[in-house]
């Protein structure tokens, strides 16, 4: 079986981005984390085993990985000013936000046949949608009645 670093050394090599370990590191904790992260917590779990790395680093490399399709930038957090990142693997799904945890819960997209007649009845060539749906989870509705 192969090891996450090497994945993730392919996807940098199969994509023509230089491979440093700053990028690797980057690239794995968006990996690991599993969902969409921002800038400032990848920020917060790299320093502890690269101390020297700047927050401007962390921005130019997502930002890079993003242009290069490895990484897709999104807006979730209801006041927009920060985005996410999370891996680009090709498939269309949207978000379900919690307002007070920020617990993010992916979700299929039920509009292709809508997308479809939309472009039927328009003539358009729909080239993307983003649907975010905000709630507040199970575990903070407990927290609230307590």
């Amino acid at each position: 079986m192969e090891k996450v670093e090497d994945i993730l050394k392919d996807i940098l090599k199969g994509k023509d981005i230089r491979i440093t370990r700053q990028r690797e590191e980057i690239l794995k904790i968006v990996y690991e984390t599993g969902r969409p992260v921002t800038a400032k917590k990848v920020y917060t779990i790299l320093r502890k085993k690269l101390p020297d790395i700047r927050l401007s680093t962390i921005y130019r490399n997502l930002n890079l990985l993003e242009e290069k399709d490895v990484l897709r930038k999104i807006e979730l957090n209801v006041d927009n000013k920060e985005s996410s990142f999370e891996f680009f693997q090709g498939e269309h799904h949207h978000h379900l936000v919690c307002i007070r945890c920020h617990e993010i819960i992916p979700l299929d997209c039920p509009l292709a046949k809508y997308e479809e007649k939309l472009q039927r009845e328009t003539n358009y060539t729909i080239v993307d949608h983003k649907i975010k749906v905000y709630g507040i989870c199970p575990e903070c509705k407990k927290k609230c009645k307590t």
